[in-house]
């Protein structure tokens, strides 16, 4: 099992220490040097007071703060935990995905998620009822994007008539990793049908509702989505294995010390989890390194490689 990094961006407003060159550099630096397999920013570009003050959390531009990411590593993935893909038009997504991707060396690991806060669509002028068909949408542009060939497409709200988007990604297995957020039937349809992974998002069922998904609490909701998802992906003739993350921390994982860290995470392993993502609580650079640090030697060193 490999363990990513959640840079610190947990609440609001962002602690200033944490927006800079150097502090986003340096965490990733060191959380590469400690053993961690990746890194990950999510987004909210436009989130209303209401909700950062009910306990949301500001963002960085994902695919912003992962370049510098990039350009302080060397092998660290990099992960959109996520992005909202209908807040975009499908040929900005894939422009900025293909450009991360060539300047990390093939290093991205794009999660993607059909949003759920009707104030943020309405702000960025996306209709809420339609995230789903724009989602859809946009996955199937943004490979055609991809190919580098001249693209012909009529969209819900565009028309592409011979659109070419270079350069393309450096990952061409076709392309990028494609890893779907949540916990609905539709997000585990996605998986099989679209995906390379399925970021798991615990919650309860008053944030289940909340966010238009299902309940995801324990060992065996988590075996029971995955159980639906490989379900569906041979009913379909899929043959190929999909990743599995889960976060950690937050009470999602119960004992939370270093020791109930591993042990959970070797549970998560016999499921079929092969990434955890892991949230730091310090209020000071100095703080978060040595958090990282102590991770990777009490967490990730005892993990079966």
């Amino acid at each position: 099992m490999k363990i990513v990094l959640n840079l610190p961006f947990n609440g609001c407003p962002p602690n200033p220490a944490f927006v800079s060159q150097e502090a986003i550099m340096g965490l990733c630096a060191t959380a590469e040097e400690a053993g961690f397999g990746g890194v990950s920013l999510t987004e909210h570009p436009a989130p209303s007071e209401a909700w950062r003050q009910a306990g949301g959390h500001d963002a960085l531009d994902p695919f912003v703060g992962l370049a510098f990411a990039a350009a302080a590593t060397k092998k660290i993935r990099l992960f959109t935990y996520l992005i909202v893909l209908p807040y975009r038009n499908p040929f900005l997504a894939a422009k900025s995905a293909a450009s991360l991707d060539a300047l990390s060396n093939g290093r991205l690991e794009l999660g993607l998620g059909a949003g759920y806060l009707k104030s943020e669509f309405f702000a960025l002028g996306v209709k809420f009822e339609e995230r789903n068909e724009l989602f859809d949408e946009s996955i199937k542009v943004m490979k055609m994007a991809w190919t580098g060939e001249p693209v012909t497409y009529d969209g819900r709200h565009f028309s592409a008539k011979g659109v070419t988007s270079q350069p393309r990604p450096a990952q061409r297995n076709p392309h990028p990793p494609l890893w779907i957020g949540g916990n609905s039937q539709m997000a585990q349809r996605r998986v099989a049908e679209q995906a390379q992974g399925w970021l798991a998002m615990p919650s309860t069922p008053d944030q289940a509702k909340n966010r238009r998904s299902v309940a995801l609490q324990t060992l065996k909701d988590m075996e029971a989505v995955i159980n639906g998802i490989k379900a569906h992906a041979k009913s379909i003739g899929r043959k190929e294995p999909f990743s599995v993350m889960y976060p950690l921390g937050g009470g999602h994982s119960g004992d939370e010390t270093p020791a109930g860290q591993v042990a959970f995470c070797k549970s998560l392993s016999e499921l079929g989890v092969n990434w955890a993502s892991f949230h730091t609580h310090a209020d000071t650079l100095a703080g978060l390194k040595d958090e990282i640090k102590r991770a990777g030697d009490e967490l990730i060193s005892k993990l079966p490689k």
